[in-house]
């Protein structure tokens, strides 16, 4: 008999969230637990990229999350006290996405969001449990849940299992996998605080160089209420990969406030909190294991250079959230096609997270490391030769696609057909505006769709019938080609706005061959 529940949360973050509210969207029970008793007060992450806001109008969340947020129109350089670079923010992505901009939100704020939404359709988070083991039986998952508050255990069926738990995931525990990498030797701190500065607190983002050692400034607003990020630099002796390097010291910010005073003019009025912890960039040599999965720092954990890491776990979830319901709901699959499109989520993810962390463990050495070429790096060649080069408008566009995370495709994913050309199947619908409509209004859903820019073809629209898949056609003009896109040919969009594959001509074979050779009708 087919269990209660389709899917077993495990944690309550950003990626559980966003997880629970793409499979309730689409008609998939889930149930989803946390350890905390609400979001964390004193989380790190405050960067959501652009990729993530596209994708959170699929839901139409994109509005709310822009309310809450701040968007940063710049930020600064500055070499010890000495000013020596202003990038300018706003636009900076201009023409590749509707969101153009770094927006600023704290984890927590975010949280509230996302589970007030999930609230919302009906689904609570059971708070104060925790997960004290889970088998897998091959068709279904018994999962045992244990509530620290009174002391009692109860036993969950389900028919997958997702660890959406963090760093120390019980769940990647419970499936063997290895989480293969390294600490870094810096020990990370972080605090919410209230200043002044008339340099520093100007609502822009400032990075401040000193010797060996870095400090950043995100404000909330323009009202001196910001995130302060900085690293202290380890004793002799510690490598940052000993079991009690995993220990947070007991370090306060009176510890911390000289070294800050002396690196920055500003005035701290107030400490909301302050934490310390030590940073990591590990990934899982596996994902997935049969019905178990594991999404976000569960499963890959980066350095925090250029806020990647939860905006990384988030695209995590949605990339599996369409693959699960698809086998959940279509019954008519194949077991074989199941295990195909399942396992993709695998494949496409933790090659994009490998070339994550091995990006941010690049950034983190060189703003970090000591020596004499790191040191020429950062006080000289950073600082005059990334404003001329961000002149081009090659550079901003290349900058912005990378960090983020338009960059993201999954070309030769076993569900991305093989081509040519600019735009590809795996890569990101390219962002399109004519007379302030674009051609993302149509991705307000999450299904499948076919896009053509230019003139239709009667059999294409038949086949999008005779399936139930949405066809749209755009009018062609000029910028369609500049943005990569052919006129007349068919785009075929997965759930998750990725081009599936692309087709010419006026019959609808591909079509059919592709959905046929996949098992998905």
């Amino acid at each position: 008999m087919k269990p209660k529940t389709d899917v077993l949360i495990v944690g309550a973050g950003p990626t559980g969230l966003v997880l629970a509210l793409w499979l309730q969207h689409q008609g998939v029970n889930v149930h989803i637990f946390d350890q905390a008793e609400g979001p964390a007060k004193d989380s790190r992450a405050i960067v959501v990229h652009a990729r993530i806001v596209e994708l959170y109008r699929q839901l139409g969340l994109a509005d709310a999350l822009l309310e809450l947020g701040y968007q940063l129109p710049a930020t600064n350089l500055w070499i010890h006290t000495q000013h020596k670079a202003r990038v300018a923010l706003r636009d900076f992505g201009r023409a590749l996405t509707p969101y153009p901009f770094i927006l600023s939100i704290p984890q927590d704020d975010h949280e509230r969001m996302l589970e007030k939404r999930l609230n919302d359709v009906g689904i609570h988070v059971e708070r104060g449990s925790k997960l004290q083991g889970f088998v897998d039986h091959g068709s279904s998952i018994t999962a045992t849940l244990f509530r620290e508050i009174d002391g009692t255990s109860t036993t969950h069926e389900a028919s997958y299992i997702v660890g959406c738990d963090g760093v120390h995931s019980a769940v990647r525990h419970g499936i063997g996998a290895r989480y293969e990498g390294e600490t870094y030797k810096p020990l990370f701190y972080i605090a919410d605080i209230d200043g002044k500065s008339d340099k520093l607190f100007n609502g822009e983002g400032n990075l401040v160089f000193t010797n060996d050692t870095f400090n950043l400034v995100v404000p909330y607003n323009k009202e001196g209420h910001a995130r302060l990020v900085g690293i202290i630099t380890p004793d002799k002796g510690d490598d940052g990969n000993s079991e009690s390097s995993e220990h947070k010291p007991q370090i306060t910010f009176e510890h911390i406030r000289p070294r800050i005073m002396q690196a920055m003019d500003i005035d701290i009025k107030k400490v909301n909190w302050f934490s310390t912890y030590r940073s990591h960039h590990r990934v899982a040599d596996k994902f997935r294991s049969n019905r178990v999965f594991l999404v976000g720092d569960a499963a890959h954990i980066h350095s925090p250079v250029g806020g990647q890491g939860m905006n990384t776990g988030i695209m995590d979830s949605i990339n599996l959230a369409w693959k699960l319901a698809t086998v959940i709901k279509q019954t008519n699959m194949t077991e074989e096609a199941k295990h195909r499109l399942l396992e993709s989520y695998e494949s496409e993810r933790r090659s994009f997270a490998m070339m994550i962390v091995k990006s941010t463990d690049t950034g983190f050495t060189t703003l970090t490391s000591n020596g004499f070429f790191p040191y020429i790096l950062r006080n000289w060649l950073i600082p005059y030769l990334v404003p001329v080069f961000l002149k081009f408008d090659f550079a901003r566009t290349r900058i912005f696609r990378g960090a983020s995370q338009l960059i993201c495709n999954y070309r030769g994913s076993s569900l991305s057909q093989t081509g040519k050309g600019t735009v590809q199947a795996g890569d990101r619908l390219p962002w399109v505006e004519i007379n302030q409509v674009d051609n993302f209004s149509t991705l307000t859903d999450i299904c499948w769709q076919l896009h053509i820019y230019g003139e239709s073809q009667s059999q294409f629209e038949e086949w999008a019938q005779n399936m139930g898949v949405k066809v749209f056609v755009f009018q062609w003009h000029e910028k369609y080609n500049t943005a990569g896109l052919v006129k007349d040919v068919v785009y075929l969009l997965r759930p998750d706005q990725y081009i599936a594959g692309i087709f010419e001509g006026p019959s609808s074979e591909g079509l059919d061959e592709y959905f046929g050779s996949r098992g998905l009708i």
